[in-house]
């Protein structure tokens, strides 16, 4: 008879969610609380801070979803979890079915759950279900409840199955001899794509494959817009600044003026949502079928060389969607390469909103073209910023965890995290650049403008770039798609400048520094001192590559 679980009727059981990286603890979480913020990333260190809620079907357990350990690293999202295990709690021991016996031997050699209460979820039972004569010989050796189950999709009847095994959770006092006789699991399933493990094209194609993540929606916005932009000039913009020219001028100027409302809004709006809205797919993809992690991996070898592992570089592909995620992401990174992880996304991972901005530029200018250089040059910059400033030794990090599954997209996280990326962008950015618009309208009007391209003007002379451009210089330091005022008079601006002018100063804006939110972030991360040294190695990376872009820019002329 299983020995049940006794508690006083006030107070909630906890129970704590506890196993490696990728091993499905968030979505076993999410269909026993229907909590969907736990909706899970097929992407390590995807989870990054305790999550808790209410079992659904008994009220009385009270789960706890923590980030995946990485025994061969000290990141603070480990650190993290092993806080939170206290005597009281039960343990919920999430491990993958195909690695058992590998994975409860880790979690028993660094853990110490001996005297515990414990249960068992061996998941991914869709890659591996063993016989019942394993099953039982399982049960016998290990004396605590265990269930098999596929943590991605879960009817009622299976999630009454892992709430029963949590009911009778037992003491655990299996020493690591009983685990050696544990039944031995086959081969892991999800080894690196072949393709991937070729020493020099492996890293080449993840770097093809990743370029493409971001190029081929940007391509695809480029198109639509295009097409797109005549017609809402025509039918939309042109009639409304006709109708409001009769207004006050103070509020004509605010509403259709070169930094209007209405005029720089709509066009900021039908440049950055398309490429926020594809990018988020791109990416949201490459995360739930886990090829995201595969990339990252293959690129190992070749990151290790400034600095960084394969795991850093997951963060940094997430910052070209947000980089305040970005940055509390890297709490899965070590702590002797998550400074470098952050100054590298804060420098060259250019947010989707950013990436937006910079498209919109250049075609203003009539230059589209000059995207593909910019990415490459963020790249390759990036890199070599990195290496100067954070030479860590990383050969001592391995991979002690397996990769992911390459697995089917689980369409309903598809569509929230899709969603959230809309909602954000309509509710967060739309509103921030909205209001950096009416800011830029009044500090115009009342001649503060002309304050700031004053103080704007040395950086602006050195390149050779003209002064009326400060304000969209001054305003990427607050969000980086505050870039787009440059748009402002149809982009007559930027019709006067150069082309090496032009892409100067976007890379100045993008890589300058990061913006305020994200600077932000990094200061409550990791700490004030850490951001400001980062800020500054930042600035002087930008200010000294710039240099060599005009010096080079200049001879091909």
């Amino acid at each position: 008879m299983l020995e049940c679980v006794q508690s006083s009727p006030s107070r909630p059981i906890d129970v704590l969610l506890v196993g490696c990286e990728s091993v499905g603890k968030s979505g076993l979480f999410r269909h026993l609380t229907g909590e969907k913020r736990a909706l899970t990333s097929n992407v390590k260190g995807s989870t990054i801070a305790a999550l808790t809620a209410p079992c659904k079907l008994n009220s009385k357990l009270r789960l706890t979803d923590l980030p995946g350990l990485q025994f061969d690293m000290d990141s603070k999202s480990t650190q993290l979890t092993l806080d939170r295990i206290e005597e009281e709690q039960i343990l919920l021991l999430v491990v993958k079915a195909t690695e058992l016996k590998e994975e409860l031997t880790l979690l028993q050699k660094e853990l110490n759950l001996k005297g515990k209460k414990v249960a068992i979820v061996a998941t991914h039972q869709d890659k591996y279900l063993p016989s019942n004569a394993e099953q039982n010989r399982v049960h016998e050796l290990l004396q605590v409840p265990v269930v098999w189950i596929n943590a991605r999709r879960m009817n009622q009847a299976e999630q009454e199955k892992v709430i029963t095994c949590i009911e009778h959770a037992k003491t655990w006092a299996v020493t690591a001899s009983i685990l050696h006789f544990l039944p031995s699991s086959p081969n892991p399933v999800n080894k690196l794509i072949p393709i991937l493990r070729l020493r020099v094209i492996g890293p080449i194609l993840a770097c093809l494959m990743i370029l493409a993540m971001f190029a081929l929606p940007v391509y695809v916005a480029y198109l639509f817009v295009s097409w797109l932009e005549p017609i809402t000039e025509q039918y939309l913009l042109t009639p409304i600044t006709a109708w409001l020219e009769q207004i006050p001028a103070f509020l004509a100027k605010i509403l259709v003026g070169d930094y209007g409302l209405i005029t720089l809004g709509w066009y900021s709006f039908l440049w950055a949502f398309p490429v926020v809205f594809l990018i988020s797919i791109t990416t949201t993809i490459t995360e739930e079928t886990g090829i995201q992690e595969h990339l990252t991996n293959a690129l190992d070898p070749w990151l290790r060389k400034i600095g960084l592992t394969g795991r850093d570089l997951l963060p940094v592909i997430t910052g070209f969607g947000c980089n305040v995620v970005a940055v509390m992401q890297s709490r899965s990174c070590s702590s002797c390469t998550r400074i470098s992880c952050v100054s590298l996304l804060a420098f060259g991972s250019a947010c989707s909103y950013q990436i937006g901005a910079t498209l919109s530029i250049f075609n203003a200018a009539h230059a589209p073209v000059l995207f593909i250089p910019y990415l490459f040059f963020l790249f390759i910059v990036g890199a070599i910023h990195t290496r100067i400033w954070n030479k860590n030794a990383t050969n001592e990090l391995t991979r002690i965890t397996p990769l992911p599954y390459l697995q089917g997209i689980n369409w309903s996280a598809f569509r929230w995290k899709v969603s959230g990326v809309i909602k954000q962008f309509l509710f967060q950015a739309m509103p921030i650049f909205l209001l950096i618009c009416l800011l830029a309208s009044v500090l115009e009007i009342v001649g503060i403008l002309s304050i700031l391209r004053w103080l704007a003007m040395p950086l602006l002379y050195l390149f050779s770039i003209p002064t009326d451009a400060a304000p969209g210089l001054i305003f990427s330091f607050i969000r980086k798609d505050g870039l787009l005022v440059l748009n402002e008079g149809q982009g007559s601006l930027l019709m006067e400048m150069s082309i090496s002018q032009i892409f100067i100063l976007v890379y100045l804006a993008s890589t300058l520094s990061a913006c305020l939110v994200t600077l932000f972030t990094i200061g409550k991360e990791l700490s004030w001192k850490h951001t400001i040294s980062i800020a500054w190695k930042q600035m002087l990376t930008s200010v000294v590559s710039a240099a060599f872009l005009a010096a080079g820019l200049y001879f091909l002329s």
